[in-house]
């Protein structure tokens, strides 16, 4: 990789255009709708009536797509994989409209020869027409083949605390086999959630789950047990990714009543989301 190619690198600013069955879409894609006879979740899902929004839609609004294959960006796109994510939203998300979203490189962060590289970035997510800021999200690459570039490095930002004690509510959500090809109708084409030569050269024994797939599956347990099924009270969230989810694979929400919160796969026993945080009004 080359740092200063990295950095200069422009980001495609987005404009995008979306309806209701966007956003049915995506809580379709994160396990919404499975029980046909729960009322709550329908509601998500039936654009009829609404429908009411995921806060954690925000996340793929305005999405600048695979923009580190490009070449020009000098980075092993192949091995690179979704290390955190995080959103605080300024206002409602509307259920139609037209939105910007401006992406930014905001540091580098050089791990060393055979640990990579983070790639920390910023987005802002802006109703099109008016410039009013919607949401804020933050999020961090890790490029598994791309350390000890030799360039400038910072400093990695701290974390939240693990959660201690007993957790108050759990849920536990299965994903489908075919999810990530659901998922990736959400805008998010890299090939490691679908072709499995690619995700066996990335080193998966097949194509894994999207990271901001776990992330809405996580989003969708935290409505339930800690904004008390209503999602306008859901005003920030973020985690880490600390292993990947295989497509078909049950999910295990562990959440405090502090708005700490952790995932599992319930079928390896292995912590996939960590230092998870959710802000609640």
């Amino acid at each position: 990789m080359n740092y200063d190619a990295l950095i200069a690198f422009q980001i495609p600013k987005m404009r995008q255009r979306f309806e209701p069955l966007d956003a049915v879409r995506y809580a379709l894609s994160i396990g919404l709708g499975q029980d046909p006879l729960d009322a709550w979740q329908l509601q998500f899902v039936d654009d009829h009536k609404g429908p009411l929004m995921v806060p954690s839609f925000c996340a793929v609004l305005g999405h600048p797509g695979f923009w580190l294959a490009d070449p020009r960006t000098t980075v092993d796109a192949a091995r690179l994989v979704h290390a955190e994510e995080g959103f605080r939203l300024v206002t409602p998300l509307p259920i139609a409209g037209e939105v910007t979203g401006e992406t930014r490189i905001v540091d580098v962060i050089d791990k060393g020869p055979d640990k990579g590289a983070l790639v920390y970035l910023e987005k802002d997510l802006r109703d099109a027409a008016t410039g009013t800021l919607i949401a804020t999200e933050t999020r961090t690459l890790m490029l598994r083949g791309d350390g000890g570039y030799g360039g400038p490095s910072g400093q990695p930002r701290p974390t939240p605390p693990a959660p201690t004690g007993k957790p108050d509510f759990i849920a536990e959500i299965p994903t489908r086999p075919e999810q990530a090809l659901y998922y990736r109708l959400n805008g998010d084409p890299n090939p490691l959630h679908l072709d499995p030569v690619v995700a066996a050269k990335a080193g998966f024994a097949k194509p894994i789950l999207h990271g901001l797939c776990t992330f809405g599956v996580a989003c969708h347990a935290l409505l339930r047990a800690l904004a008390e099924q209503r999602p306008e009270r859901l005003k920030a969230m973020s985690a880490r990714f600390s292993a990947p989810v295989f497509p078909g694979e049950t999910i295990k929400v562990d959440m405090w009543k502090d708005g700490a919160f952790q995932a599992r796969v319930v079928e390896r026993d292995i912590v996939v989301l960590s230092h998870g945080r959710v802000e609640i009004e």
